[in-house]
């Protein structure tokens, strides 16, 4: 895998940057500011530059630098450790950080041109043997999640065999979503044709074999089904799964 990445950034333009505590990697950054800015809320709320935010368990920022827009992500812990540790992660190389390598796999995936958000930055602020990170991506332009539009309408036949055919194409370059769920998958609408897109690629990786791949899409399953017990309107049923797994198969990457 380090033998790829290495290959990988020599053909791109990857930037490497230390500046005391603080690493980054930085690859088609934006035309504001430094890299310690990019992976600041505060610069872009000084900047004016926040147009707008998701509150989830913990906020994302929308961001813009007048040309492109971005998220902004902090990496939090979740579960009990979270309450106690919040944010800080130990240490054990730079590779291994929950920025970096969410990075280094969206660039591969964005080079074998699957259907992802491109890096921008990422950032990890060592102290010691704890570290905290953070992320910058592309946003992706008009875009809703599939749980969002499925609270207000269908989706028709064609567009849950393209989520199918996609998420075929992502098992058949081996890479395994560690949450696929309606939530992670955006469906864009460009000039009248719509694209699904995969999104929260943090603790996802490269697999081989194919075993993992069965359990994966049943997961994306039980996510609408868990959606449909609780949504007072939810625009899914068992045909549209049916429709999702032709494209699955039908997939020319997947297996």
């Amino acid at each position: 895998m380090k033998k790829q990445q290495n290959a990988l950034f020599s053909n791109t333009a990857v930037q490497n940057i230390r500046q005391g505590r603080q690493y980054f990697r930085v690859f088609n950054p934006p035309q504001l500011g430094s890299a310690e800015d990019w992976l600041n809320p505060k610069f872009w709320q000084q900047e004016n530059a926040v147009v707008g935010q998701s509150k989830g368990r913990n906020t994302v920022w929308f961001v813009s630098d007048g040309h492109r827009e971005f998220v902004l992500r902090h990496y939090y812990r979740g579960g009990l450790p979270g309450r106690l540790l919040t944010d800080q992660f130990i240490f054990t190389g730079i590779e291994n950080t929950r920025s970096i390598a969410e990075f280094n796999l969206l660039l591969q995936m964005d080079v074998q041109n699957l259907p992802v958000p491109k890096p921008v930055a990422a950032m990890v602020c060592r102290s010691g043997m704890i570290y905290r990170a953070s992320i910058l991506i592309e946003r992706i332009a008009g875009a809703q999640d599939v749980f969002q539009m499925l609270c207000s309408s269908a989706l028709n036949a064609a567009s849950w065999y393209q989520i199918g055919a996609m998420i075929g194409a992502f098992h058949g370059a081996g890479i395994y979503h560690s949450d696929l769920n309606c939530h992670n998958i955006l469906w864009q609408e460009t000039k009248g044709e719509g694209k699904p897109w995969l999104i929260d690629f943090d603790r996802c990786e490269v697999r081989q074999g194919h075993k993992w791949k069965s359990e994966n899409i049943a997961r994306l399953k039980r996510s609408l089904e868990k959606e449909q017990r609780l949504q007072p309107e939810f625009y899914w049923q068992e045909s549209d799964w049916q429709t999702l797994l032709q494209g699955y198969q039908a997939s020319n990457n997947a297996d």
